[in-house]
């Protein structure tokens, strides 16, 4: 499976950042940036990426 992180908005929209094969190293990276504080106004998620 293939992995996007994503980051979201507060209006909604969202903004691909990168693409991973792996799910933990997706949840890794999104633990890297969080240990630098939790924006208020966005929010980093991993969602399933579906092929075009």
């Amino acid at each position: 499976m293939h992995w996007e992180l994503c980051i979201q908005y507060a209006n909604g929209t969202e903004q691909v950042l990168r693409a991973f094969r792996d799910l933990e190293t997706a949840e890794n990276c999104v633990d890297r940036l969080y240990a630098k504080g939790y924006p208020m106004h966005i929010a980093y998620l991993i969602r399933l990426a579906y092929a075009a």
